[in-house]
């Protein structure tokens, strides 16, 4: 080992895992940093052999790791945007279920429909005329309507 005391070796190692938290990307070496801070705490009050050392870091990283994936989880499940703000930056997915005004005659299934004061690209499988009301079923890459 590094230095003559255990403890002190496996303070740096998690030391060491938890700076390189700052400079890797991703959220995961820190649980290990955490496991060697354990161990040094560990092997100051009950010194042992490498082996069981090993076999014990391994045992608080799986925790720590545990513990880690438990918590990203309950923070993600809170970030999340509550479900009428989902589609708050695609207009055209505000849409979906709104009547329209069919703006040009379907023609090879595309047509035009308007929306408020604008003019969308849509598709529809039935022959639609121009004044035609039709609900906007759905979305297709951000940009054309789909029209019932």
């Amino acid at each position: 080992m590094l230095f003559e005391s255990a403890t002190t070796n496996w303070l740096i190692i998690g030391l060491a895992l938890s700076v390189l938290e700052l400079i890797v990307p991703g959220t995961y070496l820190i649980w290990f940093g955490l496991a060697g801070l354990c161990m040094s705490v560990l092997m100051y009050f009950m010194p042992m052999a490498l082996s069981t050392q090993i076999i014990w870091f391994a045992v608080f990283s799986a925790v720590f790791a545990v513990i880690g994936w438990y918590s990203y989880r309950y923070i993600f499940k809170k970030m999340q945007a509550p479900k009428e703000y989902q589609n708050l930056n695609d207009s055209a997915q505000q849409f979906v279920g709104r009547m329209v005004t069919i703006a040009e005659d379907v023609v090879d299934g595309q047509t035009k429909v308007k929306v408020g004061d604008t003019y969308w690209l849509a598709y529809s499988e039935k022959p639609l005329k121009k004044g035609d009301k039709a609900k906007v079923t759905a979305v297709k890459d951000s940009l054309i309507l789909i029209v019932e």
